[in-house]
């Protein structure tokens, strides 16, 4: 039977929500509920979001096991004031509003992916429900000059092999 990887966003404790096929909400609060409220502001330096914490997760273990977890986006952007910074780590931190001095996510593109096994290599047979893979640490950096609006939705993917 094939094995179930899901992408879970981890805020403020280190449980997660499914993600999957879903959406994560950059705002002014450390929360994963997709709404309109604690909306980031624009203001006279660069504002910035909570971070967000995404993590693989094994609901139904593969048969063999699960490698190559990758991440990556079609290489489009928000706006050229709104940037999403990225840091691919190895475990998840508390959740800041602070710069994370990250990388520009939208740099990483299917043919320059964000490899997400760096530290947690496998997954195998027989290890469910378990987290695996490495940490994409996320947040949104809201430049002063800023347009105003809701911005339009970008999509990040997760590849992975199952043998």
């Amino acid at each position: 039977m094939a094995g179930v990887l899901q992408i879970h966003e981890m805020t403020s404790s280190v449980g997660g929500t499914d993600k999957t096929s879903g959406t994560v909400r950059f705002k002014a609060a450390d929360n994963v509920t997709v709404d309109d409220a604690n909306r980031l502001q624009i203001g006279g330096a660069t504002t910035y979001s909570y971070t967000k914490h995404l993590k693989g997760y094994v609901s139904s273990a593969p048969n063999t096991d699960f490698s190559n977890l990758e991440a990556y986006t079609d290489g489009g952007k928000f706006d050229n004031s709104v940037t999403c910074l990225y840091i691919h780590t190895q475990s998840w931190v508390a959740n800041v509003t602070t710069s994370i001095i990250g990388a520009d996510l939208f740099t990483k593109t299917a043919g320059a992916k964000i490899d997400m096994n760096s530290w947690d290599t496998t997954h195998t047979a027989g290890q469910s429900p378990a987290y695996w893979g490495d940490v994409l640490q996320l947040q949104l950096a809201v430049g002063s000059d800023a347009t105003p609006g809701t911005l339009t939705a970008e999509t990040l993917t997760f590849s992975y092999d199952e043998t």
